[in-house]
């Protein structure tokens, strides 16, 4: 589920947009960090969610990429811990469990930019939704 719309052009100028990933499956996360670096993103990637918090530098990112449902802790206390550290960063939440969009809408309903993305997700859309957020 992502209504956003965007071009696979990730920024109009140089500068490289920078996403923090985290997903604790070892696959998903090496290959949308592929696709995204390709696509001319920035990525840094985790898959502890405790190690992406410890590793987390304010200011440093564009986008907050997490999956939700993972061991440690889940993407909802991640983003909540995040954002105690850095008010601006946006989130995009990645799931294969369609029963946490009401607990989404529920709790963040206060975001501008919101993006809840179910998985699977195509990896042009991927980078077609981050675009979106990122514009």
């Amino acid at each position: 589920m992502v209504g956003c719309e965007s071009t696979l052009n990730p920024s109009k100028n140089n500068k490289k947009k920078k996403i923090l990933f985290v997903d604790d499956d070892l696959d998903t996360t090496w290959l949308s960090k592929r696709v995204l670096e390709r696509n001319g993103f920035e990525v840094q990637t985790f898959e502890s969610p405790m190690s992406a918090l410890e590793n987390f530098k304010p200011g440093s990112y564009d986008l907050l990429l997490t999956d939700i449902k993972m061991r440690e802790m889940d993407g909802f206390e991640l983003y909540d811990k995040l954002r105690k550290l850095d008010s601006n960063i946006n989130v995009c939440f990645l799931t294969a469990a369609q029963e946490y969009y009401n607990k989404y809408n529920e709790r963040y309903s206060w975001l501008q930019k919101k993006c809840f993305i179910t998985k699977p997700i195509t990896l042009e859309n991927l980078v077609n939704t981050i675009n979106s957020i990122l514009s």
